[in-house]
């Protein structure tokens, strides 16, 4: 209590352009606060750019010398081996019965069925608007 009479007091006795002069230091330091924070926050974002920036470069080398080496030879040959597998103990099939089989979808066993027909792996023949595709003897 008595430090805020003190203050109030002390108000009092000064003049109208002291006051001004500390409503203006009170702002001032306020933005200073603000200004700091800003600076900070400018700080960190010069940090992630340079991340982002070291990633790009990466890249870029990845990029440069081939990109990534994919190996999906494996699992295309033990889908291949499945199918195969499958037609041996059911003869001949479509692409929608094939899919329901291996759990793959129509298309993506269409387009295995296909490579194994080039291949020579496999025949086909087509019964009214449907492809049957079986082991070449």
């Amino acid at each position: 209590m008595k430090i805020l009479i003190v203050n109030i007091s002390i108000l009092k006795g000064k003049n109208e352009n002291e006051l001004q002069i500390e409503e203006i230091l009170r702002q001032m330091d306020a933005q200073r606060a603000q200004m700091a924070i800003e600076l900070e926050r400018l700080k960190n974002l010069g940090e992630k750019i340079q991340e982002i920036e070291s990633r790009l470069k990466e890249m870029e080398r990845i990029i440069s010398t081939g990109g990534f080496k994919l190996n999906t030879k494996p699992v295309t040959s033990k889908t291949k081996e499945a199918i195969k597998m499958i037609l041996q103990k059911y003869g001949e099939l479509t692409p929608l019965q094939l899919s329901r089989l291996i759990k793959l979808s129509r298309t993506r066993c269409n387009e295995y069925l296909k490579e194994m027909e080039r291949e020579g792996i496999l025949t086909s023949r087509i019964d009214s608007r449907k492809k049957y595709y079986k082991l070449r003897q």
